[in-house]
């Protein structure tokens, strides 16, 4: 039980490092490295993580061909269009994709005044093979808070949101994290954002926390603006986010609402919140689109060696309309395929409800996984197959070990995966793109093996 406690107490900690810090498996209180004392003055701390990893899978594209003026990744555009479709499914076989090298480090101040108020400031970046983890954001938080244990906790700035990163600290531990976290209709990073988080609250013998987020980025002009003929201008991408917390000494249950308007409509729920292109083209009918989710996820410990993780997703876009002429690229300053739109050019709403679950067991260094995500049909009226009708089942056992023979930071991993879907058609909508699962594209592919071997060095 005090195992447990311990995991109820490092959950509930919605303070500076929460958002960050608990992206990767938590060893315990032995790893905590980076804490300095400056004086009377502030507290330093500096924390992070590197992982490696190589994977290697069957039936794997070596890529997209025949991509003609703005990309279409998911192969939507066929012959409603001249020419398409556009980018075809290249050649599969038994590939290994690039490996990754993924980098964060995080480092903060903080003051604690006598009264119990504390200040805190805190910066945060993230790369992939040496590039932005999230496209155009190398940084990832880079904000500033005032809390108090009675009043809760005030923070602005750059902040990652809660139905990226918590979703993705309850799968990245089952090798899910890419398949749950990175799917559906959220956004992963506010630019600029103003998030309250109340203080804990007693119930029934456990705790509850409540929050909530607004947040905004800049509007998304051309770079030749004066060229391009808007009727209007295009709109500002506004966020918000509720996100509730219930943990006891054995289970912890979130639910995270995210509603935005006039961002970049999108399934990569990963990515930023970016403006929409806006009326480039003075199109009649445009609006700006809007996207939400609704996520239900959680843990329970049936006792200190063995956890459920369960959890359900809302997907829902309003759908958007291609901008810039699209088939020919004249005068084209913008690159957007739209989002779930028909062969007329309308965009239609849609609607995709995910599940994913699993089990972990842990024995002495030893952590053994098994888990699924499950892609449904979305329910939508346009005639032009977006993979509405195509389904998927993603499946992942993972075996991890801790290695504190050399260093209580130091775990290795490996896992295999399996993916099948339901028809040869483009990915189920909630999927960012057709190679967003091992590199496979539904096109011309129905199912797939992987193997993965890691290692990672948490701070």
């Amino acid at each position: 039980m005090k195992k447990l406690a311990h995991v109820a107490v490092v959950t509930l900690s919605l303070t500076a490092g929460f958002a960050s810090a608990q992206q990767i498996t938590d060893f315990g209180d032995d790893d905590k490295l980076g804490t300095f004392s400056l004086g009377n003055l502030a507290k330093l701390s500096i924390s992070g993580f590197g992982v490696g990893e190589y994977g290697i899978s069957t039936n794997r594209s070596e890529g997209l061909l025949n991509c003609a003026f703005t990309p279409d990744p998911r192969g939507v555009y066929g012959k409603g269009i001249t020419g398409g479709p556009f980018c075809q499914p290249g050649p599969a076989q038994t590939a290994s994709g690039p490996p990754l090298n993924l980098v964060s480090v995080s480092a903060g101040l903080s003051h604690e005044f006598d009264s119990a108020w504390k200040v805190d400031g805190k910066i945060s970046t993230r790369s992939r093979n040496g590039q932005a983890d999230i496209y155009g954001n190398t940084i990832v938080e880079k904000n500033i808070a005032a809390s108090h244990p009675i009043f809760g906790e005030v923070r602005f700035g750059t902040q990652l949101s809660r139905s990226w990163s918590r979703s993705d600290s309850f799968t990245y531990p089952l090798g899910m994290s890419s398949a749950w976290s990175e799917t559906g209709a959220g956004y992963g990073l506010f630019k600029e954002a103003l998030r309250y988080t109340a203080s804990p609250i007693e119930l029934f013998g456990s705790k509850l926390v409540l929050e909530g987020t607004f947040g905004t980025n800049d509007i998304n002009f051309a770079k030749n603006a004066a060229l391009v003929l808007y009727n209007e201008r295009p709109p500002r991408p506004k966020v918000g986010e509720i996100f509730v917390q219930f943990a006891n000494s054995v289970d912890l249950i979130e639910l995270i609402w995210q509603n935005s308007r006039g961002g970049l409509q999108s399934s990569f729920s990963k990515g930023a919140l970016v403006g929409d292109v806006g009326n480039a083209d003075n199109l009649a009918n445009y609006s700006a689109p809007h996207q939400n989710v609704v996520i239900l996820q959680g843990d329970h410990y049936f006792n200190p060696s063995l956890k459920l993780t369960l959890g359900a997703k809302r997907s829902d876009w309003s759908g958007s309309m291609r901008q810039c002429d699209f088939v020919t690229g004249i005068g084209c300053y913008f690159s957007s395929q739209g989002f779930n739109n028909d062969v007329n050019n309308v965009p239609r709403r849609a609607i995709e409800y995910d599940f994913m679950g699993g089990l972990s067991y842990f024995k002495g260094p030893w952590t053994y996984t098994g888990g699924f995500v499950r892609y449904n049909k979305a329910y939508t009226t346009t005639p032009t197959e977006w993979g509405q009708s195509n389904t998927a089942t993603y499946l992942h056992f993972g075996v991890y070990r801790q290695l504190p023979e050399i260093s209580q930071h130091l775990q290795v991993y490996g896992g295999l995966g399996y993916v099948r879907f339901g028809g040869l058609n483009p990915a189920p909508t909630s999927l960012p793109n057709e190679l967003a699962v091992f590199g496979v594209d539904p096109r011309n592919q129905s199912s797939s093996v992987s193997g993965t071997v890691g290692v990672l060095f948490k701070f």
